[in-house]
């Protein structure tokens, strides 16, 4: 009985610490590195966001479509298609707001590679990850960077041990854009993606 209690004890312990860090720090998920993000990719591409439009959801949810204009296919967009639309959850209508820590958000206008997976004729695509999939291009004195989207979002990733540990996730610093996406490419070469997740 008192080795039941102590066990009862040390969950909940776990349990609060993960709310508070949760709580603090966003959403806490599962740090993808580069090649498993182009591994659960179907589609990647490196566009700019022509605007954004949320929706409400039957439940009551909100969602929000943005359309991105492809200036490069990475991955997988049929040759006919210009544009994609990616789905996040969380938007705004009127006075009514839904937030979602570690979903994206785009801005209209600026460029982004994003990692993709799902979509069709019908459906809209979400970005892999959450807010992972989502590369955000800057130009910084004439050269383009990229950073990873990490907002609201706290990577957590299995230790050699088998615990849980921090993780700076795919690209833990800024870094040129050819160079981001020369290693994309060789990852795929490689024979990542397409893989269920």
């Amino acid at each position: 009985m008192l080795k039941l209690k102590s066990l009862f004890v040390l969950v909940g312990s776990v349990l609060g610490a993960l709310l508070l860090v949760s709580h603090a720090q966003g959403s806490v998920v599962q740090a993808l590195a580069l090649n498993e993000l182009v591994l659960h990719a179907d589609q990647i591409v490196l566009g700019r966001v022509l605007f954004s439009e949320t929706f409400q959801c039957p439940d009551g949810q909100f969602g929000t479509w943005h359309r991105i204009q492809i200036e490069e296919d990475i991955r997988g967009i049929p040759e006919d298609e210009s544009e994609v639309i990616i789905e996040t959850l969380g938007g705004r209508i009127g006075d009514l707001a839904m937030h979602v820590e570690g979903e994206p958000a785009f801005s209209v206008g600026e460029r982004v590679v994003v990692f993709m997976r799902g979509g069709g004729p019908y459906t809209a695509a979400r970005p892999v990850g959450m807010g992972q999939g989502v590369m955000r291009v800057r130009t910084e004195q004439g050269t383009e960077t990229v950073t990873q989207s990490r907002e609201g979002m706290l990577l957590m990733r299995r230790s050699g041990r088998g615990g849980w540990q921090k993780s700076v996730g795919a690209l833990p610093i800024k870094e040129r854009l050819d160079a981001f996406l020369s290693k994309v490419r060789f990852l795929l070469q490689d024979g990542a993606g397409g893989d269920d997740e």
